[in-house]
């Protein structure tokens, strides 16, 4: 007994951490003079997602050591991306591929332990509110990276050219980018504005992928979480 509820306990505060670092990316991006907090903040979410939470497994499983190993390849193309000059836009195809499947697997494992949830309390309604995010923050990371690969994908973005920049590395550019996470967020929520619109098929396509994948996650959530109230209540 006192086991489960240990379990319980280290499973809810995943869940706080969650959302505690997405809120810290998202804070990056309102906030210029800290935006160098929104980077440090994407590789803290790949470690806790694949490192921290296999601590306190007695034995990992294949597929357990590989969602590791993607972690650690995903922050590794993260760091690689950010200190490469701008021009070397090649650097960011490995960014755009391992976060998202990363963070697609993330998703899943994420929508399996609400699954798995005997009831519905505030710490759980954050994971679901963390998951929700980081689809979010994730569909802005790999925005951003078709940008610097693509420039002119995401109109108007106010992108320094090469010859203005120079030799100038992707994360002297961050603040830029917050454009084009608020875009992602409206995608996901298909609120649709219209100030920020894709330019090019793969932009239009992913912006796409991103709205029915918000909405995906949220009629999934949302059946899991009403089921476990409902059957709170035939209990009672």
């Amino acid at each position: 007994m006192q086991l489960e509820r240990g379990h319980r306990q280290r499973k809810e505060t995943i869940y706080q951490l969650l959302l505690l670092l997405c809120l810290l990316v998202m804070a990056s991006f309102a906030f210029p003079r800290i935006s160098w907090l929104g980077n440090l903040g994407y590789a803290l979410i790949a470690l806790l997602l694949t490192q921290l939470v296999m601590l306190h497994k007695p034995v990992l499983s294949v597929p357990d050591r590989l969602y590791q190993t993607l972690g650690i390849v995903a922050l590794l193309t993260q760091l690689v991306w950010l200190f490469t000059p701008l021009q070397w836009y090649l650097s960011a195809i490995p960014l755009v591929v391992s976060w998202s499947l990363l963070v697609g697997w993330s998703v899943v494992r994420l929508v399996k332990r609400l699954a798995s949830e005997q009831s519905v309390n505030s710490r759980v309604l954050m994971g679901a509110a963390a998951g929700y995010l980081l689809l979010g923050l994730t569909s802005g990371l790999v925005m951003t990276g078709v940008e610097t690969i693509q420039p002119g994908s995401f109109a108007p973005i106010d992108m320094p050219g090469v010859e203005m920049v120079g030799n100038s590395i992707v994360l002297l550019l961050t603040p830029v980018f917050a454009q084009i996470n608020y875009f992602a967020f409206v995608c996901l929520t298909t609120l649709g504005f219209g100030d920020v619109t894709p330019g090019y098929p793969l932009a239009r396509m992913l912006a796409v992928s991103t709205g029915v994948v918000g909405q995906l996650y949220l009629a999934v959530v949302m059946g899991i979480l009403i089921g476990r109230i409902s059957s709170e209540l035939q209990k009672h």
